[in-house]
């Protein structure tokens, strides 16, 4: 069976829930990317990956908040359509994604663009409730784990708070305002690759992304990074850009092991 290509199937996760793939997702969403040390990006990936490179020896990283509004569930148009699937409720999520290319035989800054496949590497992903653990980590291998989150989405704009239940204190605070004009906000329609490690394989899985998206200059946003995460991530405090979405929707594929390619 090739994941990406055949027709839906239903999945049953380790905790009873069961869901449809490929996955349909509603969520608000707000992030930033910031530059960092591409030497220590490299220590983060696996073979057959490399990080993007922004200027010599610079990679980056995107630190995403993500609020989901239905996960899974609801399927009851086009292709598929299945009205009994139960989906599961939402949750909150933060990820830590290394933008990365597969297939560059270059390191020079952006040449790999043109060189490479671009994706993005899930480095952490903390969310709020276990079944969310086990839909990431059982389909896909996404290093999901049980957090403190709290993400909100307001008139002002989309806060994201990762907590450390051990010391009280915050791993992770990011803000991302509203647009004040909608210049910068457009209907998109993305396809996105993200990559993963499932059974010591590399896998590859594709992501539809549609709706209203604002992209652009990283004014206004707050990011706070404790030591430790900023330290194996090598970077800088200093986002370069921004994205926001109060309403997106998505369909999220079942991965394949990019040997199978």
């Amino acid at each position: 069976m090739n994941p990406e290509t055949d027709g839906p199937t239903r999945v049953t996760l380790s905790t009873g829930h069961e869901i449809a793939l490929p996955l349909d997702l509603e969520f608000a969403f707000g992030g930033v990317t910031v530059p960092a040390r591409r030497d220590r990006l490299e220590a983060l990936l696996p073979s057959g990956l490399s990080a993007l490179a922004i200027a010599p020896g610079v990679g980056c990283v995107t630190f995403v908040g993500i609020q989901y509004h239905r996960v899974g569930g609801g399927r009851n148009e086009g292709e598929g359509a299945n009205d009994d699937e139960t989906g599961l409720e939402p949750y909150d999520e933060f990820a830590v994604i290394v933008p990365a290319v597969r297939g560059s035989r270059t390191a020079l800054p952006f040449a790999q663009l043109a060189d490479g496949e671009v994706g993005g590497y899930v480095h952490w992903l903390p969310v709020t409730t276990d079944a969310s653990v086990a839909l990431g980590r059982e389909i896909w291998g996404y290093p999901k784990e049980r957090a403190e989150i709290t993400v909100t989405d307001g008139p002002q704009g989309l806060r994201a708070v990762v907590g450390d239940g051990e010391t009280g204190t915050s791993a992770v605070r990011l803000e991302v305002p509203r647009p004040r004009t909608r210049v910068a906000t457009r209907e998109r329609d993305w396809t996105m690759w993200s990559y993963t490690t499932l059974n010591a394989d590399l896998l590859r899985s594709r992501a539809e992304i549609r709706g209203e998206i604002a992209l652009g200059s990283p004014v206004g946003t707050g990011l706070e990074i404790d030591s430790e995460l900023q330290a194996t991530l090598g970077c800088w405090n200093r986002p370069i850009a921004r994205l926001y979405g109060s309403r997106a929707r998505a369909r999220l594929h079942a991965g394949a092991p990019v040997d199978a390619l």
